[in-house]
């Protein structure tokens, strides 16, 4: 369910709030009565804006309006479409329409139910949804373009996926805009992290250039070349549960060290379209070698001589060893003596 709350300012008049709850799947805010949020000021538009929902995410478009739309500040351009989140302002000129996205949890707290019984249940949800075949993991959508309301989803066996439009990607966006190895998404223990192949047009996470490989959370917006896309996480109720619990703390550093733009299993780093450096961990462009992996076969570089061990330089302690009977030996020993102790007794008693 979204709420959106407006809030009218006009010169010489106190501000006036207007507030509607939706739960359709569509509807559009604008002056004219026909529209489901009805903001009566000259100067917003009929019809001004569209709100979607779908997979629990909403998304805003400005519907050619006179003025415009902005979120957070920054104008939608046309036919750009924006992921809306909990707390997320809309300018529509006077108008200033606040918006209170309330998101199913998977896991509700029981009256007088503390962390760890949440947190159990969570963790049930969560091996639950592992034993399910048919259960539905992350995935990313297409926002806009050509493939708008496409799903690539993060399934199989793989644990990188490379975004671009050649035909080699496991996840292939129709536009000439987007290199043909643009990016990938790397899966690890944490999640999944994503990283700019060196492209000309740059990777964007909620608006902002990549410069690192950078963590993915549920319902953040990257922007590849000119497409769109969401990434969707359907276990995020599931994990937030556990944030609170000792030892499940949820990583709130976006940027992850250690990671570079290190070819993929399928050579990812190429620069097939021609002119599109792969930058290594200093920022500087790998050498021919390290960003082809198929030249660096063909081409191998030969590795340099093992030094000669000198043995002069070790300890002779440490290659003295301790000549000492095993404990299986005097086993031996002890069950000899033993026996030559019986057969003793034995002579003993008939001569």
């Amino acid at each position: 369910m979204i709420r959106l709350t407006a809030v009218i300012e006009l010169e010489g008049h106190a501000p006036r709030a207007l507030t509607h709850e939706f739960n359709q799947r569509s509807f559009t805010v604008g002056r004219d009565g026909s529209a489901d949020f009805q903001v009566p000021l000259s100067t917003i538009s009929r019809q001004h804006a569209r709100i979607i929902e779908s997979d629990g995410v909403y998304v805003i478009e400005d519907l050619g309006s006179t003025h415009g739309t902005l979120v957070n500040g920054k104008k939608l351009t046309k036919g750009e479409k924006k992921v809306l989140k909990d707390g997320d302002i809309i300018e529509l000129t006077k108008a200033k329409v606040t918006c209170n996205i309330e998101a199913q949890k998977l896991v509700s707290a029981e009256p007088g139910e503390g962390t760890q019984a949440i947190a159990a249940r969570a963790v049930q949800g969560i091996l639950g949804r592992l034993g399910d075949a048919k259960g539905e993991g992350p995935y990313l959508r297409v926002l806009n373009g050509a493939d708008e309301g496409v799903r690539f989803p993060f399934a199989g066996t793989l644990t990188e996926w490379n975004l671009g439009r050649s035909k080699e990607c496991e996840f292939i966006l129709n536009d000439p805009n987007v290199s043909r190895r643009h990016a990938t998404v790397k899966k690890d223990w944490s999640g999944f992290v994503v990283v700019d192949l060196g492209s000309k047009n740059g990777v964007l996470v909620n608006d902002k250039p990549i410069k690192k490989p950078r963590r993915l959370k549920d319902r953040d917006e990257l922007t590849v070349g000119p497409v769109k896309l969401v990434f969707i996480d359907p276990d995020a109720g599931l994990m937030d549960a556990l944030k609170d619990v000792p030892g499940f703390e949820v990583e709130e550093s976006v940027e992850v060290e250690g990671l570079t733009n290190e070819p993929s299993h399928m050579g990812a780093p190429g620069s097939a379209d021609g002119g599109e450096p792969i930058l290594g961990p200093d920022g500087q462009p790998l050498p021919p070698a390290a960003a082809d992996p198929g030249a660096a076969a063909q081409n191998p570089t030969p590795m340099p001589a093992e030094p000669e061990e000198h043995f002069d330089d070790i300890d002779p302690a440490l290659l003295a060893v301790d000549k000492q009977v095993l404990p299986v030996e005097w086993i031996f020993v002890g069950v000899g003596v033993v026996v030559l102790i019986i057969a003793a007794l034995l002579l003993a008693l008939f001569l």
